[in-house]
């Protein structure tokens, strides 16, 4: 296991100094599938993705790592910082593939115990959407189809050595808002003259508060932010158009629905008094809530706790983040949590997205043997 580690480290290093953005991780593929070729793994490339199976027979249990970076300038200072300026793997999905091609070490050596088949999912574009996993999934549900799925996420919340999981809905959904209210431009000295987007933008936005706090169970978590609003360029002049951007996150997919409805719903109308008209990017296809299997939650649970890497089990809070593994959740059952990667002695770390973003690699072994131990787990558990 010490040589499969240092192994994984190797893989790690040289990803992170190679990060490409999604749906253009091509050198990413090939260093994946060069080493995977050398193990004499078998794998099959779909898109700038891959997937690998270990093993043989009906059970079979599969195992997911992301592959893109961010448009980020990296600011770490690390001896093996990214290579490419404005590129980084500051959410980790390095540490991802990296564990992941570990756990394709340990079970091709271990292959003639392998009590069924293990397929290893290497994904591309997690960032950005509709992302890798509706790509790869129906690849994935080919036979042998796929009984269980387990991924993982490094969390600088957490220390090395500590897991966070929980039953049921884990990250939330994400979905964007996108849309353009057009008016008529004027002199801003004669209002009467046009009909003024700006108002009906600053309208629409106040209404989708109240999509949050009044058409909502205040017991239900649910965010909706507007983050970018584009609109004129000159202070004496009402513009023609305003573009506003924004995002909702829930974890219940009904309240998912729900606030869509609303919005396409009302927004018409609600310009319509300023006479303007609402343009949405339609459809909204994000994410849905993650939601993990109870039963395998809780034999995951007990499996953390008898690695000895392992050296504490979180009930981990809900989180407003957005995870892609919620795609193939709606069609397999399985099992999503955080893996800690904080130095034990720091008190914080940078967090995900951030320029400054150094997760610990100790923190590899205990990943590894969370992929392999949950996924071997899963076969010999008829």
């Amino acid at each position: 296991m010490e040589k499969i580690v240092e192994q994984s480290i190797h893989f790690r290093r040289w990803l992170h100094q190679h990060p490409e953005v999604s749906t253009q991780e091509v050198k990413t593929q090939a260093y994946v599938s060069a080493i995977l070729e050398q193990q004499g793994i078998a794998y099959r490339c779909y898109g700038t993705g891959i997937i690998a199976t270990i093993g043989q027979g009906e059970r079979c249990v599969a195992l997911r790592a992301d592959m893109d970076a961010l448009c980020i300038q990296e600011e770490t200072g690390l001896p093996f910082a990214s290579e490419y300026p404005g590129l980084m793997h500051a959410c980790g999905h390095d540490m991802h593939t990296a564990m992941l091609l570990g756990a394709a070490l340990v079970f091709k050596k271990r292959e003639q115990e392998l009590p069924g088949t293990v397929k290893l999912v290497f994904q591309p574009s997690e960032e950005k959407r509709p992302g890798g996993a509706r790509m790869l999934l129906p690849y994935l549900l080919e036979d042998p189809s796929p009984q269980a799925i387990f991924g993982q996420h490094i969390f600088p919340d957490l220390p090395v050595g500590a897991v966070g999981i929980r039953p049921g809905a884990f990250f939330a959904s994400s979905d964007n808002i996108i849309f353009a209210v057009e008016g008529k431009g004027t002199h801003a000295a004669m209002p009467q003259a046009g009909s003024d987007p700006i108002l009906a933008a600053t309208a629409l936005i106040q209404f989708y508060q109240t999509i949050i706090t009044k058409f909502r169970n205040p017991f239900v978590p649910a965010v909706l932010s507007i983050t970018s609003i584009h609109g004129g360029s000159a202070n004496n002049v009402i513009p023609d158009r305003v573009e506003v951007l924004g995002t909702v996150r829930t974890h219940d997919p009904d309240l998912r629905y729900r606030i869509f409805e609303l919005i396409q719903e009302k927004s018409p109308a609600i310009c319509d008094l300023y006479g303007c008209r609402f343009l949405p990017d339609m459809p909204w296809n994000g994410l849905p809530p993650l939601v993990n299997d109870p039963v395998l939650t809780e034999k995951t649970k007990v499996i953390a706790r008898q690695i000895p890497e392992v050296e504490q089990v979180i009930e981990a809070e809900p989180l407003s983040l957005g995870e892609d593994f919620a795609i193939y959740l709606q069609k397999l059952p399985g099992v999503f949590w955080t893996l800690g990667v904080r130095a034990p002695e720091l008190g914080e770390m940078a967090p995900l997205h951030n320029p400054r973003m150094a997760p610990d690699e100790r923190a590899i072994p205990v990943g590894i043997r969370m992929l392999v131990e949950n996924a071997i787990g899963f076969l010999r558990d008829v």
